[in-house]
């Protein structure tokens, strides 16, 4: 002891170096735990994130702090998200903030009583503790022999819906015609329904009313109806335009009125139909309802309009008697339109088309939310090349692509395109078939990112461990498969944040290490960090629960911090079934409803002694008295199982009585889709029988 007490404080430089020794090991640790955080290993000890309790299992490795939270019910009674009537389209849509997620599924569950057996449309609100779900469209009754009722649009805050009711009896309304389809809108905090379609006739029968623009908070909503509204303004039989009158419902007065305004004679435009000028999501419509933009009218003579634009349901102006209308800004104060191949922007203040911004356009990407920015692509330079055009700043090269392909898909009006733009206009996302910047992905499509304020551009999809792997898709900027809901058009999904810092894609590429089912998932890119990383689990099978497992990018908040997904694959708790069931990987997020604590491990041979509590001296005199096989097995609970074979087999026989009706109506295709379902209900309905009779028998075994 003496010795080694002597040996350590014997000399400086000895302790001096036992000293450096130890603080490089140290420093060696704090270098290695660095490398290992930022390695993309678990984030349970590395981000500190205040809600690790709920990443653990499928949420530990998400980025952002964020953690995997169930927004549809668990048990929907064999319902699904995304099994869709007719050609409604993409969906599901969250609300600004998070807090809500409308979706529509084929059928419906729980004590919906009045819903009808196609597509309902819900709406999913999160609470402190959980999450709740109610039907948002209008209940159904099949008075007029019809099976449909269908939630056309949301209002961004999803606070409203528009909806078509096929027939419900009594009306929804006071004021609305008993025997006729009717057009509402539904204000979903108090569940009360307005009438949109004001003047249809009583006893038309099943007419197709249906919704063409929403303004923000529905103040106006512009529909079609192939029938007059008597008493109204809007469809008078002389005035009728070929197929459908389209008309604007003024929710401050409730009263309707026509849409196509001849800009040099103030009637009603005639001959050929009027419809807006373009898709929702650019602004046909603007904020407050006060401009819409249309074309038609005239048989190519006066009065016909290539775009024009209505003003405060009294004036028009034509923009261009022959001009393609692609965006306008979120005020409808500008519009941004091709005559030929010349770009424009049209002042509607000033009633003037200003000088040409471009010429050999090919397609408009996306503008600011003011229409200060325009990004489009064009052959005047290099050719199909991409470009910005800024007020003050004039034109800024980006990329040129390779054939006439090679940016189509950023520009399309069809569907909804690859391309998204921040309101301020500062950032550009969009997918290109060739390398913009030196990948070699050999015509894969890959997502890009454009930052405006540096210039800079990146590849966000491309592998960081270099070339694409054989055979690969790339990635993409669209809604996922298996993801349909309430309506495609209202807006874009938000795969890119306002801010620009957070873009989120489709992938079947293996980015990260993790991702090991050769399938389809959706990553997110971080702006700022330069890093890709996975958000779906990239575990996921290609099927369960029979059926396919289609997972893909549905949509964002804002910011980003909510994501929605739809997978098969169960990623809380309380997902105890391998239905299609909607996610939101939130940040931030779990909840303890949805995660409870795994049941409790029975204690074997040793582990079951108490330390503490004395052991009795003898046994009781029961115990001790008792002769016979020993503890009777514990017995299961077999109604659930019966009452859920129930359900899915009445469903099933729903389904069948209704795809009979669809095939008399000529709808073949709609009765197509429901025979096929209501047999995979009927499957499902027989395997929860014969589960529910072997739980049966081994309760009698072992009552025995």
């Amino acid at each position: 002891m003496r010795r080694y007490a002597k040996a350590s404080f014997a000399g400086s430089t000895q302790g001096s170096g036992m000293r450096r020794s130890r603080i490089g090991l140290v420093c060696l640790f704090v270098l290695g735990l660095a490398a290992f955080l930022g390695s993309g290993a678990p984030s349970a000890g590395a981000q500190s994130c205040p809600n690790e309790t709920f990443r653990q299992g499928p949420s530990a490795n998400l980025p952002d702090c964020r953690a995997y939270e169930m927004a549809t019910p668990a048990d929907m009674e064999g319902s699904e998200p995304g099994m869709l009537w007719g050609d409604a389209s993409a969906g599901p849509l969250v609300a600004p903030d998070g807090s809500g997620v409308a979706w529509s599924a084929f059928g419906t569950f729980g004590e919906s009583a009045t819903s009808n057996s196609a597509t309902n449309a819900f709406l999913s609100r999160r609470g402190a503790s959980d999450w709740s779900t109610e039907q948002v469209s209008p209940p159904f009754s099949p008075t007029l022999n019809l099976a449909i009722t269908v939630a056309e649009a949301f209002t961004e805050d999803l606070e409203k819906t528009v909806s078509f009711d096929g027939g419900v009896e009594p009306p929804l309304t006071p004021d609305a015609s008993a025997g006729t389809s009717n057009l509402y809108l539904r204000d979903n905090p108090t569940a009360s329904f307005r009438l949109i379609s004001v003047g249809l006739a009583e006893d038309l029968g099943y007419t197709e009313a249906h919704t063409e623009g929403i303004s923000a908070g529905a103040s106006h909503v512009v529909f079609t109806s192939p029938d007059e509204l008597g008493g109204s303004n809007c469809g008078p039989p002389a005035k009728k335009a070929a197929g459908a009158f389209i008309c604007d419902w003024n929710a401050a007065t409730g009263t309707v009125s026509f849409v196509g305004i001849s800009p040099e004679t103030g009637e009603v435009l005639e001959d050929s139909g009027v419809t807006l000028a373009g898709p929702d999501w650019a602004h046909n419509v603007s904020a407050d309802g006060s401009r819409i933009f249309f074309k038609g009218g005239g048989a190519g003579g006066a009065g016909e309009c290539g775009v024009c634009v209505r003003i405060n349901g009294t004036t028009a102006q034509l923009l261009s008697d022959e001009g393609t209308f692609w965006f306008a800004s979120s005020d409808g104060s500008l519009a941004f339109v091709t005559v030929g191949e010349e770009l424009f922007r049209y002042d509607v203040n000033a009633a003037e088309l200003g000088p040409a911004l471009a010429g050999e356009v090919q397609g408009v990407l996306g503008t600011s939310a003011d229409g200060s920015r325009v990004y489009y692509v064009s052959d005047e330079g290099a050719a199909d090349s991409l470009y910005m055009w800024s007020e003050g700043a004039g034109t800024k090269f980006i990329a040129t692509g390779t054939g006439e392909a090679a940016f189509a898909n950023n520009y399309r009006t069809s569907k909804q395109p690859n391309s998204r733009v921040t309101p301020d206009g500062l950032h550009l996302a969009f997918t290109a078939s060739n390398s913009l910047t030196g990948f070699p992905h050999a015509g894969i499509p890959e997502v890009y990112l454009y930052s405006a304020a540096t210039g800079g551009l990146v590849c966000a999809s491309c592998n960081p461990g270099g070339a694409p792997e054989p055979g690969g898709s790339g990635g993409s900027i669209e809604v996922g498969a298996g993801t349909p809901g309430p309506d495609a058009e209202t807006r874009l999904r938000r795969n890119l944040s306002d801010d620009g810092g957070r873009l989120f894609f489709n992938t079947e590429e293996a980015l990260v290490a993790r991702d090991t089912n050769n399938l389809t998932d959706v990553y997110e890119y971080d702006a700022a960090s330069g890093q890709v990383a996975l958000i779906t689990t990239g575990t996921a099978p290609e099927a369960l629960g029979g059926e396919v497992n289609s997972v893909g990018f549905a949509d964002a908040s804002p910011s980003g911090d909510d994501m929605l997904f739809q997978t098969r694959q169960q990623l809380v708790g309380v997902d105890a079934d391998e239905a299609l069931s909607i996610y939101d990987a939130r940040v931030g997020g779990g909840l303890a409803s949805q995660n409870p604590p795994a049941p409790a491990v029975p204690c074997t041979g040793q582990g079951c002694r108490s330390e503490t509590a004395p052991l009795p001296s003898q046994p009781s005199g029961a115990s001790a008295a008792f002769t016979g096989k020993g503890n009777l097995s514990q017995k299961q609970n077999c109604n659930k199982l019966g009452r859920e074979a129930k359900k899915l087999s009445n469903r099933a026989k729903r389904l069948r009585k209704n795809a009979k009706q669809a095939q008399r109506n000529g709808k073949s295709g709609v009765a197509r889709k429901r025979d096929k379902k209501a047999t995979r209900l009927a499957k499902q309905a027989r395997n929860k029988s014969k589960s529910a009779k072997k739980c049966r028998e081994r309760n009698r075994g072992a009552s025995k």
